[in-house]
């Protein structure tokens, strides 16, 4: 039988998560043949874990595996995304990309026309998008039953303490960005996704607790195509733990609430009129999670495994989406910068997030 081999580089923080699912074998037909990590205590226990190979150098990793690996998991800082992508779709493997896809909606570009070049999956893990609770409120909103909108509210209130942000890349302009770009991605994404285009932003940001040359916190407010208007409230300041992650969506026949610590499940509804089947799928739209990273991971990894074996280089989150969400996210950095609100365009850039020796 086929299998899908892999090589991951970045054997951080996330790893620790790919690690469980991988070992658990919620996911079938692939094979770990080797780990990229610059700390050699790193990628030595992750090797043992795995029982594969490992290296420090990504560069040599590629030269030495590329005819024995087919697919790429890139785990590593944020910035580093985009070299790690390139490298990767140059040395004709498949990729998977933890958020974000690149620092700089430019590079979002560079990379989409390399992997249509090379005939290459190239998929982007936003995994909220297969929550139970996420896809039942998408199911909704296709159907119509929240009528017109008018409000779209992303609540993140998480806890990271100082000594997340005293490595070496976390919470910098250069190599991560704040909570807007590090955390709250994944649920603007999910906004963007379901109830988009934005056309506007209006956002500020501060440091509220934590010390880094990023923000902790983000308020900001939205204003969508389709006329409802939105906020977002995002922080890492909530002590002692995470509080929630939340979706709150307000239309003229309905309202949902979608809560838990990783928008895991629907705390709130209300419509005018449901089928017997919204009924059941509305119940049966709850998850439990160990952390705010969820469970759709696997179906992340299922889907690229199983598209790869299929020769099928398409994959349910693009490279289109990737750039897309850092447009948005661009814009809110930049709104913070010029204390006004901002008309999202493809020009859109800010003048920290990506950029080499702000501070």
């Amino acid at each position: 039988m086929k299998i899908v081999k892999i090589g991951i580089v970045g054997c951080g923080r996330v790893f620790e998560h790919y690690k469980k699912i991988f070992k658990k074998r919620k996911v079938n037909d692939f094979k770990i043949i080797v780990v990229c990590d610059l700390k050699l205590n790193t990628a030595k226990k992750a090797s043992k874990y795995f029982k594969c190979d490992f290296t420090l150098d990504y560069s040599h990793m590629l030269n030495e595996y590329k005819d024995k690996i087919d697919l790429i998991i890139i785990l590593s800082p944020s910035g580093l995304h985009f070299k790690h992508s390139k490298l990767a779709l140059q040395n004709d493997c498949h990729v998977l990309c933890e958020k974000p896809v690149t620092m700089i909606p430019s590079d979002v570009k560079i990379l989409k026309s390399l992997s249509k070049r090379k005939k290459l999956m190239f998929g982007i893990v936003f995994q909220n998008r297969f929550n139970k609770s996420i896809q039942t409120l998408k199911r909704f909103f296709d159907k119509g039953k929240f009528g017109k909108l008018s409000i779209i509210n992303v609540r993140l209130l998480w806890s990271r303490y100082q000594k997340y942000y005293n490595d070496e890349w976390h919470g910098t302009w250069e190599n991560d960005g704040g909570v807007t770009n590090q955390q709250a991605i994944h649920h603007i994404d999910v906004a963007r996704w379901i109830f988009g285009p934005i056309q506007e932003v209006n956002s500020i940001m501060s440091n509220q607790i934590n010390n880094l040359q990023a923000e902790d916190t983000n308020n900001a407010i939205l204003k969508f195509k389709n006329g409802a208007v939105g906020s977002i409230q995002a922080t890492t300041s909530v002590r002692p733990a995470d509080l929630t992650a939340s979706l709150e969506v307000i239309g003229e026949k309905g309202f949902m609430v979608i809560g838990g610590i990783a928008l895991n499940r629907i705390e709130k509804f209300y419509f005018k009129r449901l089928s017997k089947y919204e009924k059941k799928l509305l119940k049966s739209s709850n998850e439990i999670v160990e952390n705010g990273y969820g469970n759709s991971h696997t179906i992340i990894l299922d889907y690229a495994i199983k598209n790869i074996l299929k020769k099928n280089n398409k994959f349910p989150i693009s490279l289109n989406d990737g750039y897309d969400t850092s447009i948005l996210v661009h814009a809110l950095y930049k709104s913070d910068e010029k204390r006004k609100w901002i008309k999202l365009s493809n020009n859109i850039k800010s003048n920290r997030l990506g950029v080499l020796g702000v501070k």
